[in-house]
C-alpha cells in the first residue's frame, strides 16, 4: 500500500499551496435556528425520499458553533490555505434586498481567524445553496437571478477586498445544471431539458458578470471558477457512434464550461445538440467579457467517466451507456466511485493544453470511506490514504511534466452532509461524531499533515 509519506514532493515549486476544502450548506447549519434564510437544499430535504438517509433540517456539522475548533484544526494540519464557500442566504436571506450583518460577521470571524493563523482564504460565492425565493422566480434559468448574483458578488467583494485574494464564482456549474435540472437528484430537483439549457447559459453569463463585479471592488483579487472536469473512458468494442458520443460528453462536461467561462465561446457541436433537442440555441454574444474571471481555474476530480458501447444508451445518444466500474485494481470507494489516478493526470494536461497561461488549483480531490473509530479510538482509513497518495503523486507528476499547477485542496476537511446521500457517506479527513459533533483527525489527516510538513 502506498502511503502519503512516500509521495515525492521534491519537484514542486516554492510556494505550492496545500489546503483542504468545505462548503457552507454541508457543514454550517443554521436555518432551523434562524441564523440564515432558506435555500433550495432545505427545500429538497423536505421532499420524501430525496435524501437517502432522510435528513431534514440539516445542521451540517455545526461549524457555526465549532468555528474556533475547526480553525485550530486547519492550523494544526499545517495547511497553507483553506477553501470555503459563503452561504448566500446567510448574508442575504432572500437573495434580494438587505444583507444580514450577523451573517457577514460570521464570515468576518472565519476570514480573520484564518489570517490570524497564517492561512490563505479561498472563497467560493456559490456552492449550490440558492436562496429559495430566487427559485420561485425560475432559479438560474432566469436572467434576473444572474443580476442578483452579480449584486451579491459585488457586496461580498466590497466587504472582504482587504482580506481575501482568491475568489471563485461557482463550484461545479455542471452539477447545478444537470444534476439539479435534468436528472433532478440535486436541488432544485427539476427534470426539464429546456430549463437545463437555459441554466447552462445563464451560469456562464453569471461567471463573467460577477467576476467583473468582484474586480470593481477588489482590483487585486484573483478570480476563477471551480469546475468538475474529467476524462472519458470507453470500455470494450468501439464504434464511430460511440466515439462521437464521447466527444459529446466531453463537450457537456468539459468544453462548455472551459470555453464558455474562460473564452466566452461555446462549442458549436453542443449548441447544435441543444438546439436539436430543445429548440434553444444560447447566444454567446450575451456572454460579457470573461477576462476578469480567468486568473486561475479550479479542478474538482474524483473519477473518470466510464462508458461502454451499447445498442441503446441512456446518457447522450444511442452509441454509449454510462456504467459503474472499477478500473484501478478493481478499487471503488464506499460511494462506488472508481480509482482513476491516471485520469487525474490526463485531465490536468487537458486543461493545461487548452489554457497553458492559466494557473490550475486542484480545488477538490478525495475519497469516501466510512471508517469508524477502532478499539484504540483511532480512525484507520488506510484506503483513503492510499487513494490520496496515488492521486497526489499523479498531480505532482503532471506538474513535473509542465502543467501549470499551483495548489491542492483535499476534500474534505470534515465529514459532512453529502448532498442526496445525507450523512451516510464520509469524505472527511477529520471524523465527526454526528451525535456529539466531536472532531477526531483520522489517520489520513495525520499523514497529510506530516507530508506537508516534511
Amino acid at each position: 500500500m502506498k502511503k502519503l509519506s512516500e509521495v515525492n514532493l521534491s519537484s514542486l515549486p516554492q510556494g505550492f499551496m496545500w489546503g483542504a476544502a468545505t462548503a457552507s450548506f454541508q457543514i454550517e447549519g443554521g436555518y432551523a435556528s434562524g441564523d440564515r434564510g432558506r435555500c433550495i437544499w432545505d427545500d429538497l430535504c423536505d421532499v420524501p425520499g430525496a435524501i437517502s438517509d432522510g435528513t431534514k433540517d440539516c445542521v451540517g456539522v455545526e461549524h457555526l458553533t465549532h468555528l474556533e475548533e475547526d480553525l485550530d484544526l486547519i492550523k494544526w494540519m499545517n495547511l497553507d490555505t483553506y477553501r470555503f464557500s459563503f452561504s448566500w442566504p446567510r448574508v442575504q436571506p432572500t437573495g434580494s434586498g438587505e444583507f444580514s450583518e450577523k451573517g457577514m460577521q460570521f464570515y468576518d470571524r472565519l476570514v480573520d481567524g484564518l489570517l490570524a493563523r497564517g492561512i490563505i482564504p479561498n472563497a467560493t460565492l456559490y456552492h449550490w445553496d440558492l436562496p429559495s425565493e430566487l427559485q420561485t422566480i425560475g432559479g438560474w434559468a432566469n436572467p434576473v437571478v444572474v443580476d442578483k448574483f452579480v449584486a451579491y458578488a459585488e457586496k461580498m467583494a466590497e466587504r472582504f477586498a482587504d482580506r481575501i485574494t482568491y475568489w471563485a464564482t461557482f463550484n461545479e456549474p455542471w452539477c447545478t445544471t444537470y444534476l439539479g435540472n435534468t436528472i433532478g437528484v440535486h436541488a432544485p430537483g427539476i427534470k426539464d431539458l429546456p430549463t437545463t439549457v437555459k441554466v447552462a447559459h445563464q451560469l456562464v453569463r453569471a461567471h463573467a458578470l460577477a467576476s467583473a463585479a468582484i474586480k470593481r471592488k477588489a482590483p487585486k483579487a484573483k478570480v476563477g471558477v471551480v469546475l468538475n472536469l474529467g476524462d472519458q473512458i470507453l470500455l470494450g468494442e468501439s464504434s464511430p457512434q460511440a466515439q462521437k458520443d464521447l466527444q459529446t460528453v466531453d463537450g457537456l462536461v468539459n468544453r462548455w464550461w472551459l470555453q464558455g467561462m474562460l473564452q466566452g465561446k461555446y462549442p458549436v457541436d453542443i449548441l447544435d445538440i441543444f438546439e436539436e433537442l430543445t429548440g434553444i440555441r444560447p447566444d454567446e454574444k450575451e456572454i460579457a467579457d470573461t477576462s476578469n474571471g480567468r486568473d486561475w481555474v479550479g479542478l474538482n476530480y474524483y473519477q473518470a467517466g466510464v462508458f461502454k458501447a451499447a445498442d441503446t444508451g441512456i446518457d447522450v445518444h444511442p452509441g454509449t451507456k454510462a456504467i459503474d466500474g472499477a478500473l484501478f485494481g478493481n478499487e471503488v470507494t464506499d460511494i462506488g466511485w472508481s480509482w482513476t489516478p491516471d485520469g487525474f493526470n490526463k485531465t490536468l494536461h487537458y486543461i493545461n493544453n487548452m489554457f497553458p497561461q492559466i494557473p490550475i488549483l486542484i480545488t477538490e480531490n478525495g475519497a469516501c470511506y466510512n471508517n469508524e473509530p477502532g478499539t484504540d479510538g483511532e480512525i484507520h482509513d488506510d484506503k483513503r490514504e492510499e487513494y490520496l497518495s496515488l492521486y497526489i503523486s499523479a498531480a505532482v507528476r503532471a506538474r513535473s511534466e509542465g502543467v501549470n499547477l499551483v495548489g491542492y485542496y483535499v476534500w474534505s476537511l470534515l465529514d459532512n452532509f453529502e448532498w442526496s446521500f445525507g450523512f451516510s457517506k464520509r469524505f472527511g479527513i477529520v471524523f465527526v461524531d454526528l451525535e456529539t459533533m466531536k472532531r477526531t483527525p483520522k489517520q489520513s489527516a495525520h499523514s497529510y499533515r506530516a507530508m506537508i510538513q516534511k
